[in-house]
C-alpha cells in the first residue's frame, strides 16, 4: 500500500525522536485488516526499508521515525514523503541476528524462556542485541539476555538486565 506522507512533530520544538508520518485513516482501515498485530515494513522514497508499527495517537496512527532514518534519507519537518507499507511477515516483526539465533541454539532452555515473553519484549530484547555492529557484543548480549531470563524463572527486569550487563562487562 502506497500513500504521500508529510513529516509531523508532536510537539513545536520538534526533535528527531518526534518526527512521524501520519497515516491516512483509509489507509489505516485497508491495513489493518491485512494485520491486526499493526507490523510492517516501511519503505521510504523507495529506497530505504525499516520494520515499523502503526501506532496510535488519539484522533490517528502515524509511523515514529528514528534518528537514524532522518539522517540517512535527510529528513526534515513538514517535508513531503512517498510511504509505502507490506505486512510484516517476519517471524518477530523484526530481523533476528545470526549471533542471536546461535546462542538460542546454544541454549534451549534460555530460548524457550525467551519465546514464553510477549511479542513486544521479545522485540524489545532483540532490538538491544541488533543495535550493536560488532558481532562479539552482539553475542554476549545475548547470553546475557538468556542468563537473566534462566536466573529470573522468565521474568523480565529491564533494570535488573541492565545490571547483569553491567556486572557481565565488569567480570571480563
Amino acid at each position: 500500500m502506497k500513500f504521500n506522507g508529510q513529516i509531523c512533530s508532536f510537539d513545536d520544538k520538534a526533535l528527531y525522536w518526534e518526527l512521524h508520518i501520519p497515516i491516512p485513516e483509509s489507509v489505516f482501515q485497508q491495513l489493518h485488516t491485512e494485520a491486526k498485530d499493526k507490523r510492517f515494513i516501511c519503505t521510504l522514497k523507495n529506497e530505504y526499508s525499516f520494520h515499523c508499527a502503526m501506532l496510535p495517537k488519539v484522533t490517528f496512527h502515524y509511523i515514529l521515525l528514528n534518528r537514524e532514518v532522518c539522517k540517512k534519507l535527510n529528513l526534515h519537518l513538514n517535508d513531503d514523503i512517498e510511504v509505502t507499507l507490506e505486512k510484516d511477515e517476519s517471524k518477530y516483526g523484526m530481523p533476528l541476528s545470526e549471533e542471536m539465533q546461535e546462542v538460542f541454539f546454544s541454549d534451549p532452555e534460555g530460548s524457550e524462556l525467551f519465546h514464553q515473553l510477549t511479542p513486544g519484549k521479545q522485540r524489545s530484547l532483540i532490538h538491544v542485541v541488533n543495535k550493536y555492529k560488532s558481532s562479539q557484543l552482539r553475542i554476549e548480549k545475548s547470553f546475557v539476555i538468556l542468563y537473566h531470563l534462566k536466573n529470573r524463572k522468565g521474568v523480565l527486569d529491564f533494570k535488573g538486565l541492565n545490571e547483569d550487563f553491567k556486572n557481565f562487562k565488569n567480570r571480563f
